[in-house]
C-alpha cells in the first residue's frame, strides 16, 4: 500500500492563480517504516539518519472560497483518473484544458511511498497544446502519463521540466529548474535518456487512458479508490454521501461497479447467464453432488489405505537398505579407526621422546643463558665501577678548578679595591692640602652665619609667640561671635515659630469667638462690647471654676479620708 508523500505542480493552473513551481511536502512526520528497503542516495545528498518515516497520516488545507482547493484536487485526480469524464465535479468536460496556456507544458507529479518498505514511486502527467495555440478542439490537447522509481539520476526534485535542471537540490521552497521550459517531446526524450543511463529508474510512458489505468494497478495504485474519492468530493460534501443509497438496486450497481470492469459487459452477461443455468439445475446438481461426495468419501478411504500400505512398504525397504549400507560403513569405519589408533599410538610414543629431548635441551639452554647473564652482569659491574672512579676523579678536579677560579676572582677584586683606595687617599690628601685656605675661610663664614641664624631664630620665636597670643585672642573672639550668631539665629527661628504659632492661634481664637458670638455665648450688641475681652473674661472665669473644682475635689478627698479613718476607729 502506498501513501502520498509529495506533490509537484509546474506551469499549470488557472490564469489568475497558477502554480509556477510548487512542491507540497508531506514527508518525515509519520511513524517509522517497519521494514525499510535499502536505497542508494543521490550523489550530493546527505547520509540518512535513522530509518525512514512515513508521510503525514492526515493534513488540513485552510483556504477561503476560491483559494484553489478544488483546482488542486482536480490536478491530482487528473493523474490517477485520466479522462475528462473523471474530472472532479464532472460539470465541464474541458476544465483541465483551461488550466493550460498556449506556451505552457504543464506538469503534475505525485510521489508515493510504500507503508512497509519505504520505497517510492513517482507518477505524473504532462500536457500541452499542439502547435502552441489554444483551441476548443480536444484533439489538439495532448496528454501523456509516466512513472519511475526515484533514485540516483532522476527524482521528483530533478524532473527535467526545464532545459537546465540542477542535479543537486536547492533549499526548501527554491526550484532547481532554470532556463526555458521543455516541450512534451523534450521532456520525454530527457527522461528516456535518463532511463537508458540508469536502468534502475524503471521509466514507463503511456498516452492511452486504459493502458495507464492498467499500469497503475500493476504499480499497486488502484484507480478505483480514487474514483470513490472523486465521487465523494464531486460536490465537496461528506464521504457518507457515496454510500447513501435509496434502494437495493443502487447498492447493487455500486457493488458491481466496484468488482467488475464496466468495459467487459459481455463477460458479465455470460457470468450471470451461467449462474442462472446453475440455479435452474440446482436439485439435479445437489443430488449429483451428494452421490459424488459419498463416492469420493469411500474411494478416498480406499486410496488412503493403499497409499498407507505403499508408504509402509517403501519405508520398510528403505530402512532395510539404509541398515545394510550403515553396517557396511560401520565395518569399514572400524577397520580405518583401528589403523588410525595404531598410528596415533606410534605418534604419541615419538612425541613423548621428542618432549623429553626438548625438556633436556631447554634445561641446558637455561643454564647457558644464566651463565651468560651472570658474566654479562659481572663485566657490566666492573665497567660501571671503573666509570664511577673516573667520574669521581673528574668531579674532584672540577671542584678544585672551580674553587681556584672563585678564589682568583676574590683576589683580583681585593687588589683592585686596594689600588682604588690608595689612589683615593692620595687624591684626598692633595685636595685637603689645596683646599686648606678655603676651608679656613669657610669655617669663619660658617661661625658668623651660625651667630646670625641664632639671632634671627630668637627674633622669629618672639614674633611667633606674639602672633600666637594674637591668634588665640582672635580665635576666642571668633568663637564667641559664632556662639552669639548661633544663639541669635536660634532665637530668631524661635521667634518666627512663635509668631507663626501666635498668628495661627489668633486666627483660631477669632474663629472661636465668632462661633461663640453666633452661638449666643458672647454678647456683641452693646456699643462697647469687645468679644476678645469677653473671651478673656470667660477664660479667667473658666480658670477660676477649674481652681474651685480642684479645691472641691481635694476637700471631697480629704472628707473621704476622714470618713475612712472614722470608720476604722469605730
Amino acid at each position: 500500500m502506498y501513501e502520498l508523500s509529495r506533490v509537484r505542480l509546474y506551469s499549470i493552473g488557472p490564469a489568475g492563480a497558477r502554480y509556477a513551481d510548487t512542491v507540497l511536502d508531506l514527508r518525515g512526520v509519520g511513524e517509522p517504516v517497519p521494514n525499510p528497503a535499502p536505497a542508494q542516495a543521490e550523489f550530493f545528498q546527505d547520509e540518512p539518519v535513522g530509518p525512514p518515516r512515513r508521510p503525514a497520516p492526515a493534513g488540513v488545507l485552510f483556504l477561503e472560497n476560491g483559494g484553489g482547493k478544488s483546482v488542486l484536487l482536480k490536478l491530482i485526480f487528473s493523474v490517477m483518473l485520466p479522462g475528462h469524464r473523471n474530472t472532479l465535479g464532472g460539470a465541464s468536460s474541458g476544465v483541465l484544458r483551461k488550466f493550460l496556456l498556449a506556451d505552457d507544458c504543464g506538469h503534475v507529479a505525485l510521489e508515493w511511498q510504500h507503508t512497509l518498505t519505504g520505497e517510492c514511486v513517482v507518477v505524473g502527467k504532462v500536457s500541452e497544446w499542439r502547435g502552441r495555440q489554444v483551441s476548443n478542439d480536444p484533439r489538439k490537447f495532448a496528454e501523456a502519463w509516466y512513472s519511475f522509481r526515484p533514485g540516483p539520476g532522476l527524482s521528483l526534485d530533478s524532473l527535467p521540466v526545464a532545459e537546465s535542471t540542477a542535479v543537486r537540490s536547492y533549499g526548501e521552497g527554491v526550484s532547481g529548474a532554470q532556463g526555458r521550459r521543455r516541450t512534451m517531446k523534450g521532456f520525454r526524450d530527457a527522461i528516456t535518456e535518463a532511463g537508458k543511463a540508469y536502468p534502475h529508474l524503471d521509466i514507463h510512458w503511456e498516452e492511452i487512458h486504459d493502458r495507464w489505468n492498467e499500469h497503475l494497478g500493476d504499480l499497486g495504485l488502484d484507480p478505483e479508490l480514487f474514483r470513490y474519492q472523486r465521487e465523494m468530493n464531486a460536490d465537496e460534501g461528506e464521504a457518507a454521501g457515496l454510500f447513501a443509497v435509496k434502494k437495493d438496486s443502487d447498492f447493487t450497481d455500486l457493488l458491481l461497479r466496484a468488482v467488475t470492469d464496466t468495459r467487459d459487459t459481455d463477460g458479465l452477461a455470460d457470468l450471470v447467464h451461467g449462474f442462472g443455468n446453475k440455479l435452474g439445475r440446482r436439485a439435479e446438481l445437489t443430488a449429483e453432488r451428494d452421490f459424488t461426495a459419498g463416492s469420493v468419501d469411500l474411494l478416498g478411504r480406499i486410496v488412503d489405505a493403499a497409499e498407507t500400505r505403499v508408504r509402509a512398504r517403501d519405508v520398510h525397504a528403505g530402512a532395510e537398505r539404509r541398515t545394510r549400507t550403515l553396517a557396511r560403513r560401520l565395518s569399514a569405519r572400524a577397520g580405518e579407526e583401528r589403523g588410525r589408533t595404531a598410528e596415533l599410538a606410534q605418534q604419541v610414543t615419538a612425541t613423548a621422546h621428542t618432549v623429553t629431548e626438548a625438556e633436556q635441551a631447554r634445561s641446558r639452554s637455561s643454564l647457558i643463558a644464566s651463565e651468560l647473564a651472570y658474566r654479562h652482569a659481572s663485566l657490566a659491574l666492573t665497567a660501571a665501577e671503573k666509570a664511577a672512579a673516573s667520574q669521581r676523579r673528574e668531579l674532584a678536579d672540577a671542584r678544585t678548578l672551580h674553587a681556584a677560579w672563585q678564589a682568583a676572582e676574590a683576589v683580583l677584586r681585593h687588589r683592585a679595591a686596594a689600588d682604588r683606595a690608595a689612589r683615593v687617599a692620595v687624591a684626598i690628601r692633595e685636595a685637603e692640602r689645596d683646599a686648606a685656605p678655603a676651608l679656613a675661610a669657610r669655617a669663619t663664614a660658617a661661625g658668623e652665619l651660625v651667630r646670625a641664624l641664632h639671632a634671627a631664630a630668637e627674633d622669629g620665636e618672639r614674633v611667633a609667640a606674639e602672633e600666637e597670643e594674637r591668634s588665640a585672642a582672635l580665635q576666642e573672639a571668633g568663637e564667641a561671635a559664632h556662639r552669639d550668631a548661633t544663639t541669635a539665629a536660634t532665637q530668631a527661628q524661635r521667634a518666627r515659630s512663635e509668631a507663626g504659632h501666635l498668628r495661627q492661634r489668633l486666627s483660631e481664637v477669632e474663629q472661636e469667638t465668632a462661633e461663640a458670638v453666633s452661638a449666643g455665648w458672647l454678647d456683641d450688641t452693646a456699643p462697647d462690647a469687645d468679644p476678645a475681652r469677653a473671651a478673656l473674661a470667660a477664660t479667667d472665669a473658666e480658670k477660676t471654676a477649674v481652681a474651685a473644682w480642684d479645691a472641691a475635689r481635694e476637700a471631697a478627698r480629704t472628707t473621704a479620708d476622714h470618713a475612712k479613718e472614722a470608720a476604722g476607729a469605730e
